[in-house]
């Protein structure tokens, strides 16, 4: 299994390298946008997630995990992809209407329809990226991401500076999403054929139907809280909240960005092999158990000190949220990696199941913080429900992928837990001491000092780093 250490490598590359640079973009813009304006653009984001779902279809999860499709085949897809993409890029502009009206603002209509390039372009993506991952092109792929990261980020800051308002922030979307197709195309060999034949969309229909229900379903799970919240307590509000939610993800982010597409890819090569997928998915859970623990304690912790520093003092009311919401790092970076492991089983339709069951969990906790009306009440009552998500989840993952329990899967998590619990005492301690620092740069600096150290001496004493290291170096055998 050299293939997933290398698909580590480089997607840990392009990740490290793409935090860095959204987080400069991100403390530049949020400087010179208001809370207002980034609440505007996040209600016309959220839908764009919702038309890309069909826009990918499921397309390319089932283009990786089917490996009889011919380069002819993977050709037709593309041309299936194209007009898929075209129709649904020209309806979001038509579905600007829609927004305006229900957030009573014209601005989403001019909004909408340049987003329709966005779309269009992420549409032509799907199946370019697919066949790269699937042949374990993971450096091509990962590097082509950070140049476009690079041009995206840079045009989106020279946008807001010449006053362009929240459209800068659209244009970064379609410079990120034009270059990324124009270099994975390049580098992915599609040949441009005039056939269409249906037989082969049809051989990854089984697949890929599952997967975008999965993903359907997961949309409004995930999703529910940024429209509820624009719509009934405001953009303003949306704003602060969604830069709460950018930096609770944005670990998530990190680690789950360099495994999750590397799994897939990697592990339906032996789908029929639990064992081995099991043993390999305990020693990823255990890394993201110590590391997603800590950064759960660090970030909750020094919640305030970290939002003002990013994004300045006007972001003061995503603080609480942050705080709240921060406590759940570690259970999103490890549940985020399960649907990799159903995919990789080919168990899709145990996917999509398991989805329903999270929209309802994550639906009704968004609801309930809704109506009890605040942005506050919302964080936590979707803490909870993450809470109760993750148990069911596992549960299930499993039992139907894994022939296993979540018993089992709980004792690799033991050491990263005490060593939170270490961190937390510490941690509170060194915080009443920093916190009359007047620079909030200096108090992280001194705070984050001390929390890797504490971090390193506890996981060598208790043998995480040994064990760790131990496991990764062996994952080829």
């Amino acid at each position: 299994m050299d293939h997933l250490k290398v698909g580590f490598l480089f997607t840990g590359i392009a990740k490290f390298s793409n935090v860095i640079i959204n987080l400069i973009v991100n403390a530049i813009l949020s400087r010179i946008l208001t809370p207002e304006e980034y609440g505007v653009v996040s209600i016309v984001q959220v839908f764009i997630i919702f038309f890309q779902l069909f826009v990918e279809a499921g397309m390319g999860p089932a283009i990786i995990q089917n490996k009889k499709l011919t380069d002819k085949d993977n050709s037709i897809l593309f041309n299936f992809s194209l007009i898929i993409a075209f129709s649904l890029a020209i309806l979001y502009g038509l579905f600007g209407y829609i927004l305006s009206y229900v957030y009573s603002n014209r601005i989403y209509i001019s909004l909408s329809w340049l987003q329709t390039f966005s779309i269009f372009f992420n549409g032509l993506n799907v199946v370019p990226t697919a066949i790269l991952n699937k042949n374990k092109k993971f450096k091509e792929v990962n590097f082509n991401f950070i140049i476009a990261n690079i041009l995206s980020g840079l045009g989106g800051v020279l946008s807001a500076l010449a006053g362009l308002g929240v459209y800068s922030l659209i244009i970064a979307s379609i410079i990120l999403t034009l270059i990324s197709f124009i270099l994975n195309f390049r580098k992915s060999n599609i040949r441009l054929v005039k056939e269409w034949d249906r037989r082969v969309l049809q051989s990854i229909s089984g697949f890929s139907i599952n997967q975008f229900s999965f993903n359907f379903i997961n949309y409004f799970s995930r999703n529910a809280d940024n429209i509820l919240i624009g719509r009934f307590i405001g953009p303003a509000a949306l704003g602060n909240y969604n830069k709460a939610y950018q930096l609770l993800m944005m670990p998530n982010s990190i680690l789950l960005g360099i495994i999750s597409p590397v799994l897939q890819p990697v592990l339906s090569d032996y789908q029929n092999d639990v064992l081995l997928i099991r043993e390999t998915y305990f020693k990823i859970l255990r890394l993201l158990a110590l590391v997603g623990v800590s950064i759960s304690v660090f970030l909750s912790i020094f919640s305030k000190e970290i939002i003002l520093l990013l994004f300045g003092d006007q972001w003061g009311a995503a603080v609480f949220p942050f705080r709240i919401l921060a406590t759940t790092v570690w259970v999103q970076m490890t549940l985020s990696s399960t649907g990799a492991i159903f995919q990789a089983r080919n168990k899709t339709r145990e996917l999509l199941t398991t989805g329903i069951y999270s929209a309802i969990i994550l639906i009704s906790s968004i609801v309930v913080g809704i109506i009890l009306g605040n942005l506050n009440s919302v964080a936590i009552s979707l803490t909870i429900g993450f809470y109760i998500n993750y148990f069911m989840n596992f549960s299930r993952v499993m039992k139907l992928t894994l022939n296993s329990n979540i018993f089992e899967m709980l004792k690799e998590f033991k050491n990263p837990f005490i060593i939170g619990l270490i961190e937390l005492v510490v941690m509170k301690t060194v915080y009443q001491i920093v916190s009359g620092i007047n620079s909030v740069f200096i108090i992280l600096l001194i705070s984050g000092l001390i929390f890797g150290i504490v971090f390193l001496v506890f996981s060598y004493l208790l043998g995480e780093i040994d064990l760790l290291k131990s496991n990764f170096g062996n994952l080829e055998e």
